[in-house]
C-alpha cells in the first residue's frame, strides 16, 4: 500500500486546518497547486504520511496589488 499525502487549507487566522484531499503523492502535489491558484483567500499546505509539512502557501487574492 503507498502512503497517503494530505492537503490542508485554513482560514486567514490559520488556526483549524480542514483535509481537502489524501492520496498518493502526485495526486496531493496536483491539488496543492489547484487550490492555490483557484482561491482567493485562505492557506494551504501539503503534508506528508508523517506529518512533516513539505510545502505551504497562501492563495493569491482576486484584486492584488500587481
Amino acid at each position: 500500500m503507498e502512503a497517503e499525502f494530505e492537503v490542508q487549507k485554513s482560514g486567514l487566522g490559520g488556526v483549524t486546518w480542514t483535509v481537502v484531499c489524501h492520496g498518493p503523492e502526485h495526486k496531493a502535489r496536483e491539488i496543492f497547486r489547484r487550490q492555490l491558484r483557484l482561491y482567493s483567500v485562505g492557506r494551504f499546505r501539503l503534508l506528508a504520511p508523517d506529518g512533516r509539512v513539505i510545502e505551504e502557501g497562501t492563495a493569491t487574492p482576486l484584486f492584488s496589488a500587481n
